[in-house]
């Protein structure tokens, strides 16, 4: 897949989970967040500069197109993935 389809579905997916999942009461960055920490295995920011899915390597955008794909079916696993990203935040 092109580099720039993963940028679109990465922007559409993060847009979309807010509408998903009301009850949440995420914005559309904090699903960005979730996924980021996941595929960096740490806080996200600490690693990458921002705007984050310009500077992903390929193989980082399309795991965290994935995360966020995986998000959409499974709210169990964006739990999962958000307090291990709150955890290494410090936040939890």
């Amino acid at each position: 897949m092109k580099r720039s389809d993963l940028e679109q579905q990465y922007k559409e997916l993060g847009n979309q989970l807010p509408l998903q999942y009301p009850n949440l009461n995420f914005k559309n960055h904090c699903y960005w967040r979730i996924a980021l920490d996941q595929a960096v295995g740490d806080q996200w920011n600490q690693h990458i500069s921002s705007p984050a899915y310009k500077n992903l390597s390929d193989q980082q955008l399309e795991d965290v197109v994935s995360h966020l794909k995986s998000y959409e079916q499974d709210e169990k696993l964006l739990d999962q993935h958000n307090r291990a990203s709150l955890k290494w935040r410090g936040k939890l």
